[in-house]
């Protein structure tokens, strides 16, 4: 079909066939779904859907939110699913299709057809696919069987007596072959007849007939005849096997109860070794000799199949049913056809025969050990460890290239000569000789009479030994003797290679009729390869031979046989007595019929050594259980309480650097480690590769010891030891760690590294130390304080650089929307969701009406909408029109009438001009002189005044007017008030004269005669006040009379009315101003009026006027239907929006735009309801902005975030001093400082390490016990061990050997072989690659051990050997171990740590495979400067792989040796190192020799390769896991056979798990990966396997094809977004010229921006570091200042810090700095020096980065405390006495006191006796009396001095000293003060016992007092000396100082 637009690219693999084998065997239909992107734009919305047509499966869909641009996404198909229903009832093919489309968005954009194969039940697909489906059509449970058994059974009785078909339980291959052949004879008598298979059936299948349907027809071809005779055997419990040639098929069996390891196998060698004769392990038969007709016996049969090996080249392959049974692929049930169809009979019994197994018999040998069903995890370890069946080579000796038989006549005489030192030749069998007397494939001894004899004894003679083999074997196994020694010396760091003398004959029955082989004595020896022109010798290795114990330990456990008096071999003058150890082992196994010692000699590979472990786990299994790992693995749950070590912590801040000690630079996923083991904690350490495992291990090790901890560290292979050891030596804590792996487990060298221990020099912690950490500490604070603040997440949600980055995301938009810090400070995260949510729905809202700028509906501002209230408003808007154009008519008319412009008004005006009508119409009859009166405003606001005055002076009048006459009105009223109140102040009789006088006068005036006097007063003010008012319209009287004209009337008008015309007039005057434009014919227009008011306002408005009234009534018209529209559609009729035209007009245009655009009423409606919730919201600013027409629709949410975020920006830094200082280099100054603390600081913390240890060594330079651990040690370095094994040295010093060593690094066998396990406890226990150590192994290390750190990768190399064996355990599988104690302890779910951080790989090509494929892309990868380009290449090699004979690729071997010979002639190339890396040991041997052909050639090439710091390696994938190298070469050797066909055979590959070996492989590389292949990745086709490994060659293939596009993007995301500040940044740089990428790198950690070098475009000129995400997700300081710095430094670029505070304060000057620092890189060097070479080494690279100049180190060499005073005896004066009574007198008294205390100030502690003695003898007495000791007592216990008991005395001692304190003891300076023991207090023994148990760690005790005794100076003991020491010993005991363990005291 056509392709579709847009369609992606879809890689589908599946299996083309399907039947109802296949679906009942869940076999997946579809093995790969990748879908990819290839185009520009992201797919979005894919919905993926699988079917069948017709309906053979369930129909499957996926959906992809979106895909994005170039990737791809792997898609997991598991749930598509065969239907049963369907392919069961197919009895025909049929042609089906398997269809995948995709929609986007419910569009088609991809479909395709799929054809499948649709196979009848009945029908075999052939070999194309999944060939081991063959193995279902065989039917042991078929009905039909059981009758040829029953045939068959009476056959085999007339042969052998017995019925029985008793399949393997005799363990007699010819009882099993005459099985077979019975059930031969009973097929062959049923009369089948034979008809020819189809054409090529086995690459096109064809339909096989079941065992009914050939019963039937009586008809089979050759395949049916193999399937039914498998099924015959099968169901007797024989393994079946099926084989396949070029047209036709046969049958076979193991003739032994064995498998092979795979169910397929296309390796023809591995029928021809076991159907060889003396091999018969497995019996070929062609199965058509049983059809009609035929009449060729079994044995003919058999021969038959044998020579239809011959022809390799038709061999295609064989099936092993017992395997592929073990594979989960079942036999097919039986199908019935029933009225109702096909119906399924499923089979009730189990196939598998080890439910069906008989229990052994326990009387006889058996081949395996038989077990209970149910193994305990201890017996399974045992069994691990100790293999006691006959695939067991120290039991059943195998003749194979790892063994070579020598021919031997005087065993005794070789190992003599052998003990004496002596190397011997190996040479071939002498020409001309042959001795073919052999059994079991070893020769026999030979006759002494035979003539070779002397030959033989000449040669032992000369150091010659003669084996069997030819001149061209004896080479061929020699080399391979030497690699595989060598191989498990790397690998195991044990020896395998053995000289075995003597063997022992055995059977494993009575009724066995094969002889077995087991050596007895072993002899470590070793070949030794000089050069590749000299051949090999053989020599003793400096062990001692031993007992082959396996086999000692087998006959005790399957014959009972124990043999005693081996424990110590006997000896002779020379080594071994062989001769009596021979005769020992006779005498045991007398009673064994046909047992027999033989002498015979095989030089060979012999594993034994784990039977140390065995031992150890079989013989203290409680002990083991004891400790709570050990008894976790054994329940299969975690038997204690587990700390959460799972939250991240702030290291910086919680830990002060002398709290950790880091003596290497730690990145923080290895700090976490680190801290974690700081703990009580056992946990899982997963350390990928090349992320710094053994860093870190080294870094915990030396923190351990600074706590104070023991610890052992465990590593199966020495090479990952050595480079612990190497680290631990780097840093000076060599002299504390014992390396005891066992290769390298000798005396000498462990004595020697004790020694140097006791030698080392004890210093003091540098003084500098504890200042020093916390200046580091105040560093790390203050560069992290900065990124805090940076990242600091702030009440709005948002971190500063999180609104540098969203402003810069913002960029095109504009930031011109203000908000005040109020806003900010209310400001949360939720409420700027909903703020952005806001004022997105604001910008669609403005979107969907088109823009509210000038939009046709901006007067309206209703919230709501209906149908009625547009209706409505289509009614009144029409009618609102109508009067406008009547209005505008009017005002034309009106302008015309009053000559006044209102064309072209204003609201305001328009509104002013109404207000003119209003008020013209509304004037009275008005004097001309008014409207037209001069400067109005002056003039009418004084008459309005003078009206005023007018109004008070009526009033005024009024009053006065109705009291008196209106003679009163000019009455001079002033003078008399003032006389009035004068005559007020008088006395009485004045007063009252005064004041009648004034009230006769003003009674003449009254009109009633009468006035009361008490308003006198009154009145008189009134009449003033009038008569002011008066004068004031007197002196204006003309004026007014001029401008009222009629109004006036002679100064009685009417004030109001005056008034009121004037505001009138002065109104029409201010609004004619407003209307008006221009001002200078405004006294015109006035008159105007005037002139048409002349005859009055009526008048005027009956007749021009009247246009006047209309207009107003118009207008009032007009708001009428404006309230309308207000309260309808809540029009603001009040905003002006365009002044430019007239009001009126504006309003009819406006209302013309309302009718024609209310069909968007609703949308505008909605635009203010949401304008009016986003003002609600204070988002004011940006309605105004957006409703202004500054921001255009599509940027208002833009503009509105970008000025947000600036304004957020500019908040942060001014609230945070530490961001508003910040300067960028001022800050890297203080990163150089904390660069040069930090490395001085490991310095010092390496020496106040050192000290710590140092410290707790005892001295060496004293005197010691030789009981003593001291003098034990001391006698074993001076006499070299001598009669003392190593183990045996550790026992006698338990507690001197933490002292010394707190550290061993050991490997398995050596922690079981050296140490006990309740002896010693180590607080802390490491496993090294832990993912290839079995648990059995590691149980023992661990159960010495409190805690326990599991290091390894559990996607890495399992404990294998597969090269070396093929055993399967068929039994118990499923209770087997996991693979490794890394699987067992991941199980357990023990708390894990991940090291993150890959360092390895120079390029992130080498390592992006497996971070992609294996390790979800967790790790974090480094690129490089060249990450534009790849490191790992594919190289294709013409040629093929010889499958069926060598199994070996000859043209990629050739290919790879010319690379590396090229390599190593070129004088830059050969300085990167080599490492050769294959898939199979034989691809590695043939590299191998043909590198040895090239280097016999040119030997320059041989020196260059081995010589150099990291010498050439060539291994496989199985020994490759801890090597790297520069270069790695790969070979894969598997490809297409010489006829082009691919057979999907990987070797290890294959299995389970096989993936993991190839992440080792591919993971080795540091530079570069060249990939040699014959092979293509499109060439393999998964769908024919299920193997992960095979999936994974093919995926790694594609990958060094297509680079980084074959990796699959298993978790699709949105695409990266556009417009971060990085790419701000990046796109100021593109500006200038510069290609400029961003978030290079393919891990979790990216180079923010790379700029592009433009002279070479594969590779970046400058990195740039932003403080952005990856700067803030470093954890520590260290991190993100150091660590990653100097790797990228390292990896060679050039970076330039970019600080977001000086972008952000002057982005011009930076991108002004990177311009130049660009411009600096490009420039030539202005000196002439020599470049380095770009390929300098990593450690120069290392020396260049720690190249800073350290401070001293100030420490002082601590000389031995002296813990003893010298004691010093108190001279009294001498005072004689008349006679001894006088002593008591009473006046000498007091001076016996003072003599008292004098004696106790020097001599305290004292005991009574002697401080007694020492007063008697000062006053000349000799003997204290029981009178004199009274007294004395008296006079002591009146002084009240403080005194102690023991054992009956009394001890005085000084007030301020403390017994329980006391520290010191005292050693006499002169005999005499030399004191008695007895008077020595306990306090002070025990400090001398402290003393010395410190210098000698343990005595026993009888020693220990000796050894005290002897500081006192004792020289002999006597009873009360030997009494004093026990007497302290016993209290240094009781109170805990010091213990007794083992017989033995030591402190505790």
């Amino acid at each position: 079909m056509a392709e579709l637009v847009n369609s992606p690219k879809v890689e589908f693999i599946y299996t083309p066939v399907a039947n109802y084998a296949i679906q009942q065997n869940k076999i997946p239909l579809v093995r790969k779904l990748v879908i990819e992107n290839p185009y520009e734009t992201d797919l979005l919305d894919l919905k993926i859907r699988i079917e069948g047509e017709p309906n053979f499966v369930n129909c499957w869909e996926h959906r992809i939110e979106i895909l994005p641009s170039k990737q791809r996404v792997e898609l997991d198909v598991k749930d598509l699913k065969l239907l049963a229903s369907y392919l069961s009832d197919l009895t025909e093919k049929l042609s089906g299709d398997l269809i995948i489309s995709i929609h986007s968005k419910d569009d088609l954009i991809f479909a395709k057809h799929h054809n499948v194969d649709l196979l009848a039940y009945d029908q075999w697909n052939g070999m194309e696919a999944l060939p081991e489906i063959l193995a279902s059509f065989v039917t042991p449970n078929h009905p039909e069987i059981s009758k040829v058994l029953q045939v068959a059974s009476k056959t085999l009785e007339s042969w052998t007596g017995n019925p029985s078909f008793d399949a393997y339980q005799t363990l007699s291959t010819d009882r099993v072959k005459k099985q077979m052949g019975a059930i031969f004879e009973a097929i062959a008598s049923l009369g089948i007849v034979y008809c020819s298979p189809p054409a090529s059936f086995e690459n096109e299948g064809q339909r096989i007939r079941m065992c009914d349907t050939i019963f039937s027809q009586k008809l089979a071809t050759c395949i049916d005849m193999s399937i039914l005779y498998a099924s015959c055997i099968e169901a007797i419990g024989l393994n079946p096997l099926l084989v396949v040639i070029k047209g036709h098929a046969f049958v076979g069996s193991w003739l032994i109860d064995d498998s092979f390891a795979d169910s397929v196998n296309d390796d023809i060698s591995l029928l021809k070794k076991r159907i060889a004769k003396g091999i018969n392990e497995i019996a070929l038969v062609e199965a058509t000799c049983m059809n009609a007709g035929q009449k060729q016996t079994f044995d003919e049969a058999i021969n038959l199949a044998n020579y239809k090996l011959v022809k390799e080249e038709d061999f295609i392959l064989f099936i092993d049913i017992k395997r592929a049974r073990l594979s989960g692929i079942k036999p097919l049930p039986q199908r019935i056809k029933t009225p109702d169809g096909w119906e399924i009979f499923e089979d009730q019994k189990s196939v598998f025969r080890e439910s069906l197994q008989p229990e052994a018999i326990t009387d006889e040998g058996v081949i395996e050990i038989t077990e209970s069903n149910q193994f305990s995890k201890q017996k399974l370890w045992e069994r691990k460890l100790l293999d006691l069946s006959l695939r067991n080579n120290l039991l059943n000796l195998r003749i194979t290239q790892s063994t070579i038989q020598l021919i031997s006549i005087n065993l005794s005489s070789f190992e003599d000569a052998l003990a004496d030192g002596e190397e011997f030749q190996i040479l071939s069998k002498p020409e001309e000789w042959t001795n073919p007397n052999k059994n079991s494939g070893v020769y026999q001894a030979i006759n002494m009479s035979d003539p070779i004899v002397d030959l033989l004894k000449f040669d032992l003679s000369h150091k010659r030994l003669r084996t069997y083999l030819t001149d061209s074997e004896i080479q061929s196994a020699l080399t391979k003797l030497y690699r595989t020694s060598r191989l498990s010396l790397e690998e195991n760091g044990a020896n395998t290679l053995y000289l075995a003398l003597g063997f022992l004959k055995w059977y494993e029955t009575a009724n066995s009729e094969l002889a077995r082989y087991a050596p007895l004595l072993l002899l470590p020896v070793e070949i030794v390869r000089k050069s590749a022109q000299i051949g090999y010798i053989i020599r003793s290795k400096e062990e001692e031979p031993f007992m082959n114990i396996t086999l000692l330990e087998m006959l005790k456990q399957d014959f009972g046989i124990t043999i005693n008096g081996l424990e110590e071999l006997p000896r002779d003058d020379s080594g071994i007595d062989v001769l009596k150890i021979f005769s020992i082992i006779r005498r045991g196994i007398m009673s064994q019929s046909r047992w027999d010692v033989e002498n015979h000699a095989f030089l060979g590979i012999f594993s034994f050594n784990k039977f140390i472990m065995w031992n150890d786990i079989h013989n203290n299994a409680a002990k083991l259980e004891e400790n709570k790992i050990v008894k976790s693995l054994i329940s299969g749950k975690l038997e204690w309480e587990c700390k959460d070590i799972s939250n991240e912590i702030d290291f910086d801040k919680k830990f002060n650097p002398t709290e950790i000690a880091l003596p290497i630079s730690a990145d923080s996923t290895q700090l976490e480690a680190i801290c974690a083991a700081t703990g009580d904690n056992s946990f899982i350490l997963h350390g990928p590769p090349g992320t710094g495992k053994s860093q870190t291990i080294t870094n915990i090790i030396a923190n351990a010891l600074y706590q104070g901890k023991k610890v052992l560290f465990v590593a199966e292979k020495m090479a990952a030891l050595s480079v612990v050891q190497k680290r631990l030596a780097d840093i000076g804590l060599d002299p504390f760690c014992l390396e005891l792996h066992s290769n390298k487990s000798k005396k000498s060298n462990v004595l020697e590294q004790l020694r140097k221990t006791t030698e080392v020099i004890i210093k003091s912690s540098p003084q500098e130390f504890e200042t020093e950490a916390e200046r580091l500490h105040n560093q790390r604070i203050e560069l992290n304080e900065y990124v805090g603040a940076l990242h600091k997440k702030h009440h709005f949600g948002y971190s500063l650089y999180d609104s540098f980055t969203s402003y810069a995301e913002q960029r095109k938009a504009s930031d011109i929307i203000p908000f005040d810090e109020i806003f900010i400070d209310e400001l949360s995260k939720e409420k700027f969701i909903s703020l952005s949510d806001k004022v997105e729905e604001l910008q669609d809202a403005g979107t969907i009406c088109g823009h509210p700028f000038n939009h046709p509906l901006t007067q309206i501002k209703t919230k709501q909408y209906n149908q009625q209230n547009k209706s409505l408003a289509q009614e009144l808007i029409p009618q609102y029109i109508h009067l406008l154009d009547i209005k505008l008519q009017n005002k034309k008319i009106l302008s015309d009438l009053l000559k006044i412009d209102v064309c072209s008004l204003s609201k305001d005006k328009t509104d002013s001009f109404e207000k003119l009508c209003y008020h013209i119409a509304s004037l009275p009859d008005t004097p001309t002189t008014l409207i037209s009166i001069k400067s109005p405003e002056r003039n009418l606001s004084n008459i309005i005044e003078i009206t005023k005055h007018g109004e008070r002076r009526d009033v005024f009048r009024d009053s006065l007017l109705k009291a008196f006459t209106k003679k009163i009105l000019r009455y001079d009223a002033e003078p008399i008030l003032f006389q009035w109140k004068e005559a007020s102040q008088k006395w009485f009789l004045p007063k009252l004269i005064g004041q009648n006088k004034i009230a006769k006068e003003l009674r003449s005036f009254s009109t009633t005669r009468k006035i009361k006097k008490n308003k006198i007063e009154e009145y008189l003010d009134t009449v003033i006040l009038y008569q002011k008012e008066q004068t004031r319209l007197d002196d204006n009287a003309e004026t007014l009379s001029q401008n009222l004209d009629f109004l006036w009337n002679n100064g009685n008008c009417n004030w109001a009315t005056v008034s009121h015309i004037c505001e009138e007039c002065l109104q029409i005057n201010r609004l004619i101003y407003q209307v008006n434009e221009n001002t200078s014919n405004v006294n015109e227009i006035r008159s105007n009026l005037a002139s048409h008011l002349n005859d009055g306002s009526h008048s005027f408005l009956t007749s021009k006027g009247k246009i006047v009234t209309e207009f107003i009534s118009i207008t009032k018209e007009q708001k009428k239907i404006e309230e309308k529209l207000t309260d309808l559609l809540n029009i603001d009729f009040e905003t002006e929006q365009d002044t430019s035209i007239d009001w009126t007009e504006y309003c009819k245009s406006s209302a013309e735009n309302w009718l024609a655009n209310l069909d968007s009423l609703r949308n505008w409606t909605s635009w203010n309801r949401i304008k009016e919730e986003t003002n609600e919201m204070g988002l004011n600013s940006v309605v105004d902005a957006y409703s202004n027409g500054k921001l255009k629709n599509q940027e208002v949410l833009a503009s509105f975030k970008k000025s947000l975020f600036k304004n957020l920006s500019e908040y942060i830094i001014s609230k945070d001093q530490r961001l508003s200082i910040f300067n960028g280099k001022l800050f890297e100054g203080k990163i150089k400082k904390f660069k040069e603390q930090s490395k001085y600081f490991e310095e010092l913390t390496k020496a106040e390490l050192f000290a710590k240890l140092a410290s707790k060594i005892p001295s060496f330079t004293q005197e010691a016990s030789n009981s003593s651990e001291i003098g034990i040690l001391q006698r074993a370095i001076r006499n070299n061990g001598r009669a003392m094994s190593i183990r045996r040295l550790f026992d006698l010093i338990p507690n001197l050997l933490p002292r010394l060593c707190p550290c061993m690094l050991m490997s398995p066998i050596s922690v079981a072989q050296y140490f006990e396990v309740d002896n010693t406890k180590f607080d802390l226990v490491i496993f090294d690659e832990a993912s290839q150590m079995p648990t059995c192994e590691a149980v023992g290390a661990i159960a010495r051990g409190k805690n326990v750190i599991v290091v390894g990768d559990p996607k890495q190399m399992p404990p294998t050997s597969f090269f070396t064996t093929n055993h399967f355990d068929e039994e118990n599988a499923d209770n087997e171990d996991l693979e490794s104690i890394l699987d067992d302890c991941l199980a357990l779910s023990m708390p894990s740590k991940h090291l993150l951080w890959h360092y390895r790989s120079k390029h992130e090509s080498l390592i992006a495979f497996s971070n992609s494929n294996y390790y979800e892309n967790k790790l974090f990868t480094f690129p490089s400067p060249d990450d534009i380009s790849t490191k790992v290449n594919n190289v294709f090699v013409p040629g093929y792989y010889d499958r069926g004979k060598t199994r070996q690729n000859r043209f990629e071997a050739e290919a790879i040796v010319s690379e590396v010979s090229r390599r190593l002639l070129d004088p830059i190339l050969s300085q990167k190192s080599i490492g050769i890396v294959t898939f199979s040991s034989v691809q590695q041997n043939l590299i191998e020799d043909l590198l040895n052909d090239e280097f016999k050639k040119d030997p320059k090439l041989e020196q260059v390769a081995l010589e150099s710091f990291e010498p050439i390696f060539v291994k496989n994938l199985e020994n490759v896991q801890g090597d790297e190298r520069d270069v790695i070469l790969f070979s894969v050797g598997y490809g297409p056979d010489k006829e082009g066909k691919i057979y999907l055979n990987f070797g290890p590959l294959n299995r389970e798990g096989g993936w993991r070996r190839l992440n080792v492989a591919i993971s080795r590389a540091r530079y570069e990966m060249k990939v040699f292949s014959t092979l293509r990745s499109e060439q393999i086709d998964i769908s024919r396997t299920s193997s992960e490994g095979v999936a994974g060659v093919k995926a790694f293939l594609e990958y060094t094809e297509k680079g980084k596009i074959a990796l699959p993007n298993k978790q699709t995301s949105n695409k990266e977004e556009t417009g971060s500040f990085e790419k701000m940044v990046a796109d100021e740089i593109k500006n200038m010229g510069y290609t400029v990428q961003t978030n290079i790198g393919c891990s979790g950690y990216k180079i923010d921006i790379g700029v592009v070098n433009p002279d070479k475009p594969s590779e970046y000129i400058l990195g740039i570091l932003t403080d952005g995400k990856t700067y803030r997700a470093a954890k520590t300081a260290k991190d993100r200042e150091i660590v990653q710095p100097a790797v990228l430094k390292m990896l060679g670029w050039n970076i330039f810090n970019l600080w977001s505070l000086d972008w952000w304060d002057n982005p011009q000057k930076v991108t002004k700095d990177i311009v130049n620092v660009i411009k600096d890189i490009q420039a030539p060097p202005k000196n002439t020096e020599k470049i380095e070479d770009e390929n300098e080494t990593e450690a120069q690279q290392r020396k260049v980065l720690s190249s800073v100049k350290l401070q001293s180190i100030t420490q002082e060499v601590i000389q031995p405390i002296k813990k003893f005073e010298e004691y010093n005896i108190c001279a009294l004066d001498q005072s004689n006495l008349s006679i001894s009574d006088d002593f008591f007198d009473s006046r000498i008294l007091d001076d016996i006191r003072q003599q008292v205390n004098r004696v106790m100030e020097i001599e305290a502690p004292i005991s009574h006796s002697l401080l007694s003695k020492r007063i008697i003898n000062a006053w000349g007495i000799s003997r204290l009396g029981i009178r004199l000791n009274g007294y004395l007592s008296s006079i002591y216990s009146q002084m009240g001095l403080k005194q102690t008991s023991q054992n009956g005395k009394i001890f005085y001692w000084n007030k301020e000293q403390d017994p329980l304190k006391y520290d010191i003891y005292r050693i006499p300076v002169e005999g005499e003060s030399k004191r008695n023991a007895d008077d020595l207090p306990k306090e002070e023994v025990i400090c001398g016992i402290k003393d010395v148990l410190s210098n000698q760690i343990s005595l026993p005790e009888d020693d220990l007092i000796r050894e005290v005794a002897k500081i006192f100076e004792y020289t002999r003991l006597g009873g009360n000396v030997e009494q004093a020491m026990r007497m302290g010993i016993e209290y240094a005991l009781q109170i805990g100082l010091a213990i007794n363990k083992d017989d033995r005291i030591v402190l505790s």
